[in-house]
């Protein structure tokens, strides 16, 4: 059964295959052809769930950031960095490498002769460090891409917003459908799919334009 928050799991998608006629493939094909089909939705839905941030509190003294468990792979997908707190809000910058080895990586930056206001960054040995270190409390954001784990166990969830469960067991069956060799059936799970994702597509449209409607000041009766 889905979810707290009414979002199918990996088990709602094998039984609506099994339900669908499915039932001769072993459970691992099964899970192999959903997964097939949440990776293709998934990639034509990439802001939906891509980005993500995780939020630090840092103190003075504090060691750098470490990474480890909180970002799937690693420094790399890092998008940004910023101060969320007052009164040192701001976007943090990278800063470059030679000046990171030369002016801040042999300081102890835990000592309090060598803090000061955050102005930048640098990921060395999956950590963050932030340059220079804090004098104060600070809770910092660390927005990141987010890779795409297969859904493995029974009760694992779609990274994808719920909108798009429907939308990921017809992609499913696009694939079971075509292994099966019901072409004809295959062909109009996709167009379902494909219409789907154009009405999902009209509605981001549609918002944006409102949004920017609602935000930009109106100087046409200047």
């Amino acid at each position: 059964m889905p979810n707290a928050n009414g979002q199918l799991q990996l088990q709602d998608y094998d039984a609506a295959l099994v339900a669908r006629g499915f039932d001769g493939y072993q459970p691992q094909e099964r899970a192999q052809l959903i997964n097939m089909g949440y990776r293709y939705v998934a990639r034509k839905n990439t802001s939906a769930w891509e980005r993500s941030f995780h939020d630090y509190t840092v103190n003075p003294g504090d060691p750098p950031i470490s990474m480890a468990g909180a970002m799937p792979l690693g420094m790399d997908n890092i998008a940004s960095v910023y101060v969320i707190s007052d009164p040192y809000r701001r976007k943090l910058e990278v800063i470059d490498q030679a000046v990171f080895e030369e002016q801040y990586l042999p300081q102890d930056l835990t000592a309090a002769k060598n803090r000061s206001v955050p102005s930048w960054y640098y990921v060395f040995e999956e950590a963050i460090y932030l340059l220079p270190p804090p004098q104060s409390v600070i809770t910092v954001r660390v927005h990141y891409i987010k890779y795409l784990p297969d859904m493995v166990a029974a009760t694992d969830i779609p990274a994808t917003p719920q909108i798009l469960d429907e939308v990921i067991l017809d992609a499913a069956l696009v694939r079971a459908h075509r292994r099966a060799h019901e072409l004809e059936l295959a062909n109009e799970a996709q167009t379902r799919i494909n219409e789907a994702l154009m009405d999902i597509l009209a509605d981001d449209v549609w918002l944006m334009e409102e949004q920017q409607e609602r935000v930009v000041p109106d100087d046409q009766w200047l």
